[in-house]
């Protein structure tokens, strides 16, 4: 009976034990508390330790991402990236990495040479270069610059752009400063060397059969067509000079033996042919009032009514008084031409030499021949005599039929030129 009893107490103690919660103290229930209700402590231990990892890559992958920004922005990304422009890059044979990139950098198409050359050796790519002239932009990043040096893309070809209104010596200073020439010597001799090149172009021979050569101070001034030319790496002076007067030729035929007519419509709206101008001159003269043309006027709706000018003075046996006939010897680059210039008596001076100058004083372009054929038919008709620059920056002329009317545009615009010309001398001597 007892150990009945005792059986029963055993068993009923059993049964609250299994039933009774856990007592908790101040400590554990703090710990079990900690990060959110009791309930899902056990969830948190685990998510806890996955969420610091991933904060860690965060931190880690922003610090990484900031740093590589700086350094591409510093020293890998374009140095322009919206640039359109093209550059014609040439790799010389031999040249070292260490020059090459020297050289994008002076280009301002690399930002940092000392990376650039690290880039090449760390790739194993110093073989690979390849010397010849590419076609590089500001726009292309050190990655993009190198997968182009190493591509074999170069040509043994390089582009060169002769500007209406060059001389002789202008280009020839042009060449040498692209590398295409070492020096201006040969070139300038060879601009003088007529027999050589008489037959490369049917209006030089023109005026060589007419004498009308003999005391131009170079001979080929005026025959060298400005444009854009491509031209092997390896051309000397005599094959470039040759290119430019067989372009001519094609110039030539264009404007003097065109058989297009331009039309207009009267207010009828009856189509008739333009009538062409019937000029004096001869091919020779038409060249030489071209490259006056040139150099007065800035824009083709100028060409025409400069033409009209001079063929007016002409017609009347004027001097043309022209001043960059007078500053074409001395080389001088002035808006206000000195009177001792104006007075020197030479053969180019139309101050000093009624009708035109004896060459040529630049190369003109077809634009200014074309004016040249065909002035301005309402100012021949009209009498315009005179013109002179309106604001200097602007390129524009203002044009006159009587010497008064001259007179007074000459006082309105000339404190704008004196101004202009005081500037441009200060900044001339201050970069000196």
């Amino acid at each position: 009976m007892a150990r009945s009893k005792r059986r029963a107490r055993d068993n009923r103690r059993r049964r609250r034990e299994a039933f009774t919660t856990e007592q908790y103290d101040v400590r554990s229930l703090h710990e079990e508390r900690e990060y959110g209700l009791f309930w899902y402590a056990w969830l948190w231990k685990i998510v806890r330790p996955v969420m610091v990892f991933l904060c860690s890559v965060l931190i880690v992958v922003g610090m990484v991402s900031v740093a590589w920004d700086r350094l591409y922005g510093t020293f890998l990304a374009p140095v322009d990236a919206l640039s359109t422009e093209v550059v014609q890059f040439e790799v010389d044979d031999g040249a070292s990495v260490a020059a090459i990139a020297q050289q994008l950098v002076d280009a301002k198409l690399l930002r940092n040479a000392d990376v650039f050359e690290y880039m090449i050796q760390f790739q194993g790519l110093t073989n690979a270069l390849s010397y010849g002239t590419y076609q590089l932009s500001p726009a292309m990043s050190a990655s993009q610059i190198i997968a182009e040096l190493t591509s074999g893309s170069q040509t043994n070809e390089r582009v060169i752009t002769i500007i209406p209104g060059w001389t002789c010596e202008d280009i020839a200073e042009y060449l040498v400063g692209i590398g295409a020439l070492e020096d201006t010597e040969e070139f300038l001799r060879l601009c003088n060397d007529v027999d050589y090149f008489v037959g490369s172009s049917y209006a030089l021979r023109a005026a060589y059969d007419a004498g009308t050569l003999e005391g131009r101070k170079y001979a080929l001034e005026g025959y060298l067509a400005p444009d854009t030319y491509r031209v092997f790496l390896s051309a000397t002076a005599e094959s470039i000079i040759n290119t430019l007067l067989q372009q001519n030729n094609d110039v030539y035929d264009e404007v003097f033996y065109s058989t297009v007519n331009d039309y207009y419509a009267d207010e009828e709206g009856a189509i008739h042919a333009v009538e062409r101008f019937e000029t004096p001159l001869t091919m020779d003269q038409t060249i030489i009032l071209a490259s006056m043309i040139e150099k007065e006027a800035a824009n083709d709706a100028d060409f025409a009514r400069v033409s009209a000018v001079f063929h007016n003075r002409l017609r009347m046996g004027w001097k043309l008084e022209s001043d960059p006939t007078a500053t074409y010897l001395s080389g001088e680059d002035t808006l206000i031409v000195p009177d001792s210039v104006i007075a020197d008596e030479n053969a180019y001076n139309t101050y000093y030499v009624p009708g035109l100058p004896i060459g040529p004083i630049c190369n003109p372009s077809e634009a200014a021949l074309e004016a040249a054929l065909n002035p301005d038919a309402d100012y021949l008709e009209e009498g315009y005599l005179y013109f002179c620059a309106a604001e200097p920056t602007s390129g524009e002329l203002v044009f006159a039929r009587t010497l008064e009317e001259h007179e007074a545009n000459v006082a309105k615009y000339r404190p704008l030129w004196e101004a202009y010309q005081a500037q441009q001398d200060a900044q001339a001597q201050q970069e000196g």
